[in-house]
C-alpha cells in the first residue's frame, strides 16, 4: 500500500484510520485512509486522484472499491482531523513538512476549542 501512495506525487500524506489503525479490524472491516492533497490541486483535479487512488487500492488490497474509504482532510471537520492526528498510523508522508503543520494546526485549532468550550460565559 505504502508503495502505491508513494507513486502519487500530488499526494502530501496519507494515514490509516479506524478498526485498522486501532488494530480492531475484522475480515471484512473497510480502509479509512485519510488524505492530504497538494493545495495547488483544484477540486475536480483531486476528486479524479481520489477517485483512481481508491480503484488501485481496491485492486491490491483485493478488495471492492466501496471498501476504501478516502477522507481528504483539507476538507474534514476538527472531530476528524483531531482523530486523524490522535489516532492516525501514517502510511505515507509522516516526515514532511505538510504532516508536521497539519499536526500543528490541529492541535492549535483543538486547544482554542477547548478553551473556548471551558471559558464560555
Amino acid at each position: 500500500m505504502a508503495k502505491i501512495l508513494c507513486a502519487q506525487p500530488q499526494l502530501e500524506f496519507a494515514v490509516l484510520v479506524g478498526s485498522r489503525a486501532a488494530g480492531k479490524a475484522k475480515a471484512d472491516s473497510d480502509w479509512d485512509i485519510a488524505l492530504q492533497w497538494s493545495a495547488q490541486l483544484d477540486w475536480l483535479g483531486m476528486l479524479g486522484l481520489t477517485e483512481t487512488l481508491r480503484r488501485t487500492l481496491a485492486d491490491a488490497l483485493r478488495t471492492p472499491p466501496d471498501a476504501i474509504d478516502l477522507i481528504e482532510l483539507r476538507r474534514a471537520n476538527l472531530a476528524m482531523r483531531a482523530s486523524v492526528a490522535e489516532e492516525g498510523v501514517p502510511l505515507m508522508g509522516e516526515d514532511t513538512l505538510a504532516w508536521a503543520r497539519y499536526l500543528q494546526r490541529t492541535w492549535r485549532e483543538l486547544e482554542d476549542f477547548y478553551w473556548d468550550k471551558h471559558h464560555a460565559a
